[in-house]
């Protein structure tokens, strides 16, 4: 197996492992792989194209709806949406109790803009986790903005408030509250196919022959919600899908689950089917060409103001690893880079 084999099946094992394809379903395709690479001379990247694809299409074909399913599903509890949320700021917490300890030793001072800009700072991080689990377009803009705003006033309330003296903070503290709160988050475990959301067809009166009217507004009703909130279509290619599925029902004359199954796996089955485009300020290499913009800029302010050393060393060793990262990425674009995209 030459290099590139070896490269293509080892990042195609990582792949499958994002989509919880276990293991032995892994060894299986990779060997297949290989078989078929051997008979027909064909390297994998030809033969399956990128590890991204061949993992995406394995997850499709090899493992059962109801458990893809559950691999797409977001429906946290009010309390686990905040406790996933609580992991930024108790990461936040940790580094900067850390600094704090470094700089200041075990006590720091407490000002109203210090109170105030962090209390805001965290309210933001924290809103980011929740926001980032709204599957709903608008919602999510909104929450998004909510975050932005508070970002800024906080950014504002550390610069402009007083800086007169409330008391004393020990360092300590903040990095026990950072641990505290990211064990917090990653107890926090998202629900599977909570009550009430059937997963096999129903076989009652309702659903053998014959349309009930109730069960097919219902459905018909649901399953729009699904494809914008959990998978995330445009609203308004999911009002033609389900145009498309209400006329193929008047066609049929059936009812909704006898024709087309569960409305959460047909809508599943119909995300699957689209191709949707990854928005340009998505992509990976578009954001990590903006954190190193960001990290630049916060490590030449810090060299030019002459900040602590610890602040300038930590801000040069992310940029450092942000633009590798960025290196490698685009290097595996180009026509003669490694494998993948």
């Amino acid at each position: 197996m030459t290099d590139a084999a070896t490269r293509w099946n080892a990042r195609t094992r990582l792949a499958l492992a994002a989509h919880s394809v276990d293991s032995a379903t892994a060894d299986a395709v990779l060997a297949e792989v290989e078989q078929h690479c051997v008979d027909s001379g064909e390297s994998p990247q030809d033969a399956f194209g990128t590890p991204e694809e061949y993992a995406a299409a394995v997850f499709g074909e090899r493992v059962a709806p109801e458990e893809r399913l559950r691999h797409v599903r977001n429906d946290l509890t009010p309390v686990q949406a905040l406790c996933r949320a609580a992991a930024p700021v108790g990461l936040a917490a940790l580094t900067v109790g850390a600094g704090l300890w470094m700089t200041n030793g075990l006590m720091s001072a407490v000002t109203p803009g210090a109170l105030t800009g962090s209390s805001l700072i965290a309210t933001a991080l924290a809103g980011g986790g929740v926001a980032s689990t709204i599957r709903d377009r608008r919602r999510r803009a909104l929450g998004w903005g909510a975050v932005a705003t508070a970002a800024v006033i906080g950014a504002v309330a550390f610069t402009s408030l007083s800086n007169r003296l409330l008391g004393h903070l020990p360092t300590p503290l903040l990095c026990v509250l950072g641990l505290v709160l990211l064990w917090t988050a990653i107890r926090a475990e998202s629900t599977e196919n909570p009550e009430g959301a059937p997963m096999t067809p129903r076989t009652d009166g309702l659903n053998s022959g014959g349309l009930n009217t109730d069960e097919r507004r219902s459905w018909l009703g649901r399953l729009p919600q699904l494809l914008t909130e959990r998978h995330a279509m445009s609203s308004t290619r999911a009002a033609e899908l389900t145009k498309e599925a209400a006329d193929h029902l008047d066609a049929t004359g059936q009812a909704p689950e006898e024709e087309f199954g569960p409305v959460e796996l047909y809508a599943l089955r119909l995300s699957e089917a689209e191709s949707p485009r990854v928005r340009w300020w998505k992509r990976d290499a578009v954001l990590e060409a903006a954190l190193a913009v960001i990290l630049a800029g916060y490590l030449v302010v810090a060299v030019v103001s002459g900040g602590p050393v610890w602040q300038i060393a930590l801000a040069g060793g992310a940029l450092a690893v942000d633009l590798a990262i960025l290196a490698t990425r685009l290097s595996r674009k180009r026509p003669g880079g490694s494998p993948g995209r």
